[in-house]
């Protein structure tokens, strides 16, 4: 196919240029492949021969796919379709739609679109094409439960044509995955990298490959989760936007085993190139790149890369609402107000669970955990019972240990969890384990648990609310040390009172008893000393 591709190419350039059935064909040969620049070349080529619909398609693809929703749309929306027969309607009605959902950001306009292509149809296998794409947005519109049976349906027909099948396949293998029935993305993943290697559809693969990261992922299963995600940056060989696509896959990897640095590299370069192009994948990398930024105790600059995110937040990417909410619960920690990181991650939970996301409302418990919620345990333990993860049989341990105070039980689940390789999640039980022996009185355990936290956190180069305890050991109590972390943020006193809602004359008074027990002068001595103590 490659051969064949560069061929026509070459041909484009020459003094006998292919004719246009040549050109269209290796467009879309070029779209299969992901090569997306090429394929629009191809296809203008067709275009300027007169070649008209047959030649609109794939250009319009190539220009989707590249995050040109406007572009595409001018091609796309002046086409004249009443004297279509059935499947050319369709191949004009499925990329439009899903240009108009995605990329535009308008999700009213593409219902309306196919609901007027519907009523036209009568073919099983064209019914096929429209549910499929139908279902896909359902997912992404946070319904992936009530889309399983419809992407079931299209899957199981031997009426679908292939791209039906991919369509089905990338929207059935991530909603499986969210919805943390991990054993049913093995079988849409498959069937669904077979079908986009026969359609136009070469980037779903990296949908597909977003369920297949996140179920190992949550299945404990690390180093196949990083094998996997780099076959996909591989695959992409350096061309955009799968390069990033991949990127954000490995990333995410990387973020949970700790390697944060590595992870926010990743991130930065898909959020730089995928900004402006309408992707939901382009939200996930700005969120995920401020998630490391924070955890890397880049306060500051993950609050800018928060705004960022938000802002390329829409309808188009309500399944990942709870990953704003965890993005939110970062730059919270990240700014020492642990009382709202955990808000934050209850409400990615409440989220999820609104939309039967079990895996990812275990997620947001179990990051609430880690920030110091002792009143996630019952939930999570249901969770444990209900989806078939490691992580979130860990999660239920590690939130039964904190809930009782049990430092050895925390020490246990933090070297389960680093031979696992989830390295930031084994730091801090760690922390919170070397907390719980300090509460007990017990100095010896103590030190070992807040040495181990040490380590870890140096091989992450983390900082999170449970492993700045253990580096800051100043003798204040939690609010006292939450609100001096606030002064030495450079925050008001009416801007911590705000934060923490409670009164200017509250944090004052927290203020002069943090000075008094370190024995400095006053806020900026305040604020010198944590900073000494975060050293």
């Amino acid at each position: 196919m490659s051969d064949r591709i560069r061929l026509a190419a070459l041909a484009l350039d020459s003094d006998s240029p292919p004719e246009a059935e040549l050109l269209i064909s290796a467009a879309r040969d070029a779209l299969t492949l992901g090569e997306l620049v090429l394929g629009e070349r191809l296809a203008r080529g067709a275009m300027a021969m007169g070649a008209g619909f047959a030649a609109a398609l794939p250009l319009a693809h190539s220009l989707a796919w590249q995050g040109r929703g406007t572009e595409a749309e001018a091609v796309l929306g002046p086409i004249d379709t009443s004297s279509l027969g059935e499947f050319d309607l369709l191949l004009w009605c499925l990329p439009r739609s899903a240009n108009l959902f995605w990329m535009l950001g308008r999700p009213d306009e593409a219902a309306s679109v196919m609901a007027t292509v519907r009523a036209r149809l009568t073919h099983p296998a064209a019914v096929n094409l429209l549910d499929a794409l139908e279902a896909m947005f359902a997912v992404y519109a946070a319904q992936p439960a009530a889309a399983t049976a419809s992407i079931y349906e299209v899957i199981d027909s031997p009426v679908a044509l292939p791209l039906a099948k991919a369509w089905a396949g990338a929207s059935g293998a991530l909603a499986t995955a969210y919805l943390g029935r991990f054993d049913e993305v093995p079988s849409f993943a498959e069937r669904g990298l077979a079908a986009a290697a026969e359609s136009e559809t070469g980037l779903l693969r990296f949908t597909i490959g977003l369920g297949q990261v996140y179920s190992l992922s949550m299945s404990g299963e690390l180093d196949a989760a990083e094998e996997l995600a780099r076959h996909y940056v591989d695959f992409a060989e350096m061309q955009q936007p799968g390069r990033s696509l991949g990127g954000v896959l490995l990333g995410r990897v990387l973020f949970i085993k700790g390697s944060l640095a590595a992870a926010e590299t990743e991130f930065r370069q898909a959020a730089a190139v995928l900004e402006g192009t309408g992707y939901s994948w382009a939200f996930l990398s700005a969120a995920f790149l401020c998630q490391s930024l924070a955890a890397l105790g880049r306060a500051a600059d993950a609050r800018e890369e928060l705004v960022r995110a938000e802002r390329l937040f829409g309808a188009n990417t309500e399944v990942f609402r709870s990953d704003l909410e965890l993005t939110r619960a970062w730059v919270a920690a990240g700014e020492s107000d642990t009382r709202r990181a955990i808000a934050h991650a209850r409400a990615g939970a409440a989220a999820a669970a609104g939309s039967e996301l079990l895996a990812q409302e275990a997620v947001c418990l179990y990051l609430a955990t880690r920030f110091g919620d002792a009143t996630t345990a019952p939930r999570l333990a249901e969770l444990a019972e209900r989806v078939p993860s490691a992580l979130i049989r860990a999660a239920a341990a590690h939130a039964r240990a904190l809930a009782d105070g049990d430092g050895a039980a925390l020490d246990t689940i933090a070297g389960k969890v680093e031979e696992a390789g989830a390295l930031l999640s084994a730091a801090d039980a760690a922390a919170q384990a070397a907390a719980a022996h300090a509460n007990a009185g017990n100095r010896r355990a103590e030190l070992a648990s807040s040495a181990n936290a040490k380590r870890l956190a140096d091989l992450c180069g983390a900082t999170t609310p449970a492993l700045a305890v253990v580096a800051k050991p100043l003798p204040l109590t939690e609010r006292e040390r939450e609100v001096a972390s606030m002064v030495a943020l450079g925050l008001s006193n009416k801007e911590i009172a705000d934060r923490l809602v409670v009164s200017v004359r509250t944090v004052e008074g927290h203020i002069y008893r943090s000075c008094t027990k370190l024995n400095v002068a006053d806020r900026a001595a305040l604020a010198d000393a944590v900073r000494v103590g975060s050293r």
